[in-house]
């Protein structure tokens, strides 16, 4: 799967989150691969301005983006409705590679991901639990429920409350890895999965640029920073 000129699966991809902070540095910017914008975080309300922000962003800097609208049940910091989210998902169509859409939006889910087939786009279908890392049935029939909707990424964002629940996620992903997902052990015990879980089958790894978007969310450069030093894979064809 490729996004512009990133092959997914060869070597880890870094994803910067960008929620606010539209002014930051080129060459700061240059070391993510795919930058993130969060629309549930922006100040903006407007569509035609979410629109711009999309359009700004991807002249300015050049880059595949991720738009997600992220529910309130599922971390977001605004609740948007359905209706809405989708409006918004239709105008920025033209600036982004990938739409995030969650599991349990069930209504627009399906919306979006005829939105994505329609247009040549791809759907990432994900599910956050802020309070467990469910059992491994649970782990696949998630990964089935987003392939059977059309997504060709499944994210899979869980709270690890120790090393057995960040290993579970781990095994996980090393048994799913040709299968197009995405993994992130949440909270303190889980911030090594965002080194980790690249290396072992995840296709994308998070950080934030201007300020974290989630529990245990470190820097993409803090995340740059070890893959350049533990990953050979990533050295080979990172950004400079």
């Amino acid at each position: 799967m490729k996004i512009g000129d990133i092959e997914l699966g060869k070597r880890p991809v870094v994803v910067g989150t960008v929620s606010g902070d539209f002014n930051m540095p080129a060459d700061a910017a240059a070391q993510v691969d795919i930058m993130e914008i969060r629309v549930d975080m922006l100040d903006v309300e407007s569509i035609p301005d979410i629109a711009g922000i999309f359009s700004s962003v991807k002249r300015k800097y050049g880059k595949p983006l991720i738009a997600t609208i992220r529910s309130g049940e599922e971390g977001g910091e605004r609740d948007i409705d359905d209706d809405r989210r989708y409006r918004i998902f239709r105008e920025i169509l033209p600036f982004a590679e990938i739409l995030d859409v969650e599991l349990s939006s069930a209504g627009l889910i399906g919306k979006v991901s005829a939105l994505c087939r329609e247009n040549g786009r791809i759907l990432m279908a994900s599910y956050h639990n802020f309070n467990e890392t469910p059992g491994r049935n649970i782990l696949e029939g998630l990964l089935r429920k987003g392939k059977d909707l059309g997504a060709r990424i499944v994210k899979i964002a869980v709270h690890a409350a120790d090393n057995k629940d960040l290993g579970r996620l781990i095994h996980f992903t090393i048994e799913n890895r040709d299968a197009g997902i995405v993994t992130i052990s949440l909270g303190r015990a889980g911030l090594i999965s965002r080194i980790v879980n690249p290396m072992t089958g995840s296709l994308l790894t998070y950080g934030f640029i201007d300020r974290a978007a989630s529990p245990g969310q470190i820097s993409a450069f803090e995340i740059i920073k070890h893959l350049r030093l533990f990953d050979p894979a990533y050295n080979e064809a990172a950004p400079p």
